[in-house]
């Protein structure tokens, strides 16, 4: 599994493609990285999620995922490496709450 964590992201966030996996109400909750494109990840629809995925991201890109806690996108990781061409994907450890916890901004999210 390919981490990156807060302090690398935030040096690197130009050269980076970030989507923020997380429900609506979670965006409003914490805020969002800025720039960080929102697509909700759901396992019913992966098909249609992949498609909306690959209007934002190319599979050569350089995509970091993001949810609460890396938990949820540790999981996604795994899948996108083993399953997809996103071969070059990464999930941010510790997630939005690690980010926030190191003191690095976020935006908020109209409702």
């Amino acid at each position: 599994m390919r981490e990156i964590d807060s302090a690398e992201l935030a040096a690197g966030l130009d050269s980076k493609v970030l989507v923020d996996i997380r429900q609506p109400n979670e965006w409003r909750s914490t805020g969002v990285i800025k720039g960080c494109h929102l697509l909700t990840f759901t396992e019913a629809d992966i098909n249609g999620w992949l498609d909306q995925l690959g209007k934002l991201v190319g599979p050569e890109d350089q995509l970091v995922l993001v949810c609460r806690t890396g938990r949820r996108t540790g999981v996604l990781l795994d899948f996108l490496n083993s399953q997809t061409s996103y071969r070059r994907a990464q999930h941010l450890a510790g997630g939005i709450l690690g980010w926030i916890d190191n003191d690095l901004p976020v935006v908020a999210v109209d409702p």
